[in-house]
């Protein structure tokens, strides 16, 4: 497999000593430390690797989809299931969903607020998709297949 060109890592290790946080380490996996916290500090999501982030998008995903609940009816027995589920929660949050941290002070249009989904703070659209949009679109060949 080879990782997209531009991808960066980072790994928070937290040491306890019984319910007391003794330490905490940080370090990059793909990438340099520094390439990372300026990462962060240009996209406005803080200066320093963190795990409040990842944490926050799974529990986002958990309230998204019942196969990843813990103790839900619900499981995603199939590899092929969790996969094709994951993609979809992932490309509604990115896509179809309105971020408070992300907005924008509004135009002079009289918006108070220019509101923005992950998807177009990062450049990848201009709008915010509908589900029939995101649901209809067809990816091309290039971005269908897989990594490797």
């Amino acid at each position: 497999m080879v990782l997209p060109s531009g991808l960066l890592l980072g790994q928070v290790i937290k040491e306890r000593r019984g319910r007391k946080l003794v330490s905490v380490t940080r370090r990059a996996v793909v990438g340099a430390i520094e390439q990372i916290e300026a990462r962060l500090q240009a996209t406005g999501t803080g200066s320093q690797i963190h795990t409040a982030y990842i944490e926050r998008l799974n529990s986002t995903f958990r309230c998204s989809w019942a196969h990843l609940a813990r103790r839900s009816r619900s499981l995603a027995d199939q590899q092929a299931t969790l996969v094709a589920g994951m993609y979809l929660v992932g490309t509604v949050y990115n896509f179809c969903r309105f971020h408070d941290s992300l907005r924008l002070e509004g135009p002079a249009t009289g918006q108070r607020w220019q509101e923005r989904t992950p998807a177009m703070a990062a450049g990848l659209t201009d709008h915010r998709w509908s589900m029939a949009e995101l649901l209809w679109w067809r990816p091309s060949v290039a971005l269908s297949r897989p990594c490797g």
